[in-house]
C-alpha cells in the first residue's frame, strides 16, 4: 500500500513539474521584457553618442544590434524582442533624430 501511494505521489509532481516548466518557457514575464528594454535603449545611447565618420562602420554596428535583437527571437521570447526594437528606436528617434533614418 504505502509503494502505491509513493508511486502516486511521484507520479503527481512529475505532472506538475511538467506543467509548471512549459508555463514558465512559454510566458515572458515583465521583468524580462523591460530588461530587454533597457538593452535596447542601451544599444541606441552607442548611436546617438558617438560620431560616424562613414556609412559602412554605422552599418557594421547597426549589423551587431540586429544579432543582439535575434537572440530574443532564437530562444522564442517574441515579446522581449518587440520591446527591444520598439526602445532602440524610439530612442534613437528621440535623441537623433539624423541617424533613425539610417535604421529601419
Amino acid at each position: 500500500m504505502q509503494r502505491v501511494t509513493l508511486i502516486s505521489m511521484f507520479a503527481a509532481a512529475t505532472l506538475l513539474g511538467v506543467g509548471c516548466s512549459k508555463t514558465d518557457k512559454g510566458e515572458e514575464t515583465a521583468a524580462q521584457v523591460e530588461a530587454a528594454m533597457m538593452q535596447g535603449r542601451e544599444a541606441a545611447r552607442i548611436f546617438v553618442n558617438r560620431e560616424w565618420k562613414d556609412t559602412a562602420e554605422l552599418q557594421a554596428r547597426i549589423k551587431e544590434t540586429r544579432s543582439r535583437r535575434a537572440q530574443y527571437d532564437t530562444i522564442g521570447m517574441k515579446r522581449s524582442a518587440e520591446a527591444f526594437d520598439s526602445a532602440f528606436v524610439s530612442t534613437i528617434r528621440t535623441i537623433n533624430p539624423s541617424i533613425a533614418k539610417h535604421i529601419k
